[in-house]
């Protein structure tokens, strides 16, 4: 057995090539659950590979020899930042784990890299309009994320009366930031039933039928795929989400949705998209509802997505549609077809239709017509 490469495994493609991965878990004894295996570049040389390994295993070790240390605040970013990680009574321990492991981890990876070493209490208004600048560049979703959780780790530094926090606090509350553009881009019907056709050629079904589900009924992607998350008291990562008794017989979807506890029926009968998904996937008699063929669980969030691009760019798909946007489509779809926002409302569980019109990516073109013609009938 090598022990030069720690964490190495692979997996042969059906095209005989094989991808290389590194397995954190398989690396480190005790590697947090929450980590997955994460694909190493294609073209890799035998010494390239295993140099890989031991340098995200080092990485990983000192990183987790680190969090084993009680930490001081030592006037830095980056020790701020590992308080706020540490403290269990830190807004990142009360945060739902998907919102902490898309939107917050990244961002605080970002502070951590680019700017870990300043010292608060000498930060200026110069420096944060800098930093945003340089961060925009690499795209401005990036730049806004950063900026969010640098305000949120120095409210909790200066609510930890950590110094010089106060008084960054208080200057970047009087600065204003360019918010990023609203996604413009909504998947469409046809769009979706490609996805629903090639997963079920290229043998993986599971993809076409959360992506049906959502475009047809408007459900969130984790109330559909559901969600791997360690309990409140700490441990082993658990599954929550769509269970098979939550179809009824006849085929009614009942759930509350994880993010309002709204409740939630459909009826997937009434769903052409659903149909045509369930011609190649089938429901599990008990059980999680969505399967990942690749290793018979539930999906992991990032696995998911994985995947999805592959179908997507498989089936001729754009690759600026992404899986949420299935969801816009629904609510775009519904209001254009009804030519009511509030009965998009109504499909999406939204408590306002404020939330909805962002949405709604619909020009208002067709609402416009019946519109100018209603208004031409009356006058006639």
């Amino acid at each position: 057995m090598r022990t030069d490469r720690p964490g190495y495994q692979y997996r042969d493609n059906k095209d005989g090539s094989r991808a290389h991965y590194w397995n954190p878990k398989r690396a480190v004894k005790g590697a947090p659950a929450a980590l997955s295996a994460i694909r190493l570049d294609d073209g890799l040389s035998d010494e390239q590979i295993a140099a890989e390994c031991q340098r995200r295993t080092n990485e990983l070790k000192a990183e987790l020899v680190e969090r084993s240390v009680p930490h001081q605040f030592d006037g830095t970013i980056k020790s701020l930042i590992t308080c706020y990680r540490n403290d269990k009574t830190s807004t990142l321990h009360s945060v739902k784990h998907s919102t902490r492991i898309r939107d917050y981890e990244p961002s605080l990876r970002v502070l951590e890299k680019n700017v870990g070493k300043r010292r608060v209490d000498a930060l200026r208004a110069s420096d944060f309009r800098e930093w945003f600048a340089n961060w925009r560049k690499k795209g401005h979703r990036r730049a806004s994320g950063a900026i969010k959780l640098l305000r949120v780790i120095i409210s909790y530094g200066a609510g930890e009366r950590f110094h010089g926090c106060a008084q960054a606090r208080l200057i970047l509350s009087d600065m204003r930031f360019e918010q990023p553009a609203a996604r413009t881009v909504a998947m469409t019907y046809d769009q979706c039933l490609a996805i629903v056709k090639k997963s079920a050629e290229l043998k993986c079904p599971s993809i076409g039928f959360v992506e049906a589900v959502k475009f047809e009924t408007a459900l969130r992607r984790i109330d559909v795929i559901g969600e791997w998350a360690p309990p409140p008291g700490g441990g082993e990562f658990r599954w929550s989400g769509l269970m098979a008794k939550d179809i009824s017989r006849d085929m009614i979807l009942s759930l509350k949705t994880s993010k309002t506890g709204a409740a939630v029926a459909r009826d997937l009968k009434e769903y052409p998209l659903v149909q045509e998904a369930l011609k190649a996937y089938r429901i599990p008699d008990i059980g999680p509802v969505v399967i990942d063929e690749d290793h018979g669980k539930p999906y992991w969030e990032n696995r998911y997505t994985e995947k999805f691009r592959k179908v997507r760019d498989a089936a001729g798909v754009p690759s600026n549609v992404w899986s949420m946007d299935s969801r816009a489509g629904a609510v775009t779809e519904t209001e254009e077809a009804t030519g009511s926002l509030e009965d998009a409302s109504k499909l999406a569980t939204h408590s306002t239709t404020k939330t909805t019109r962002r949405y709604s990516r619909g020009d208002g073109l067709e609402k416009s017509r019946e519109i100018a013609k209603a208004r031409a009938k009356k006058r006639g």
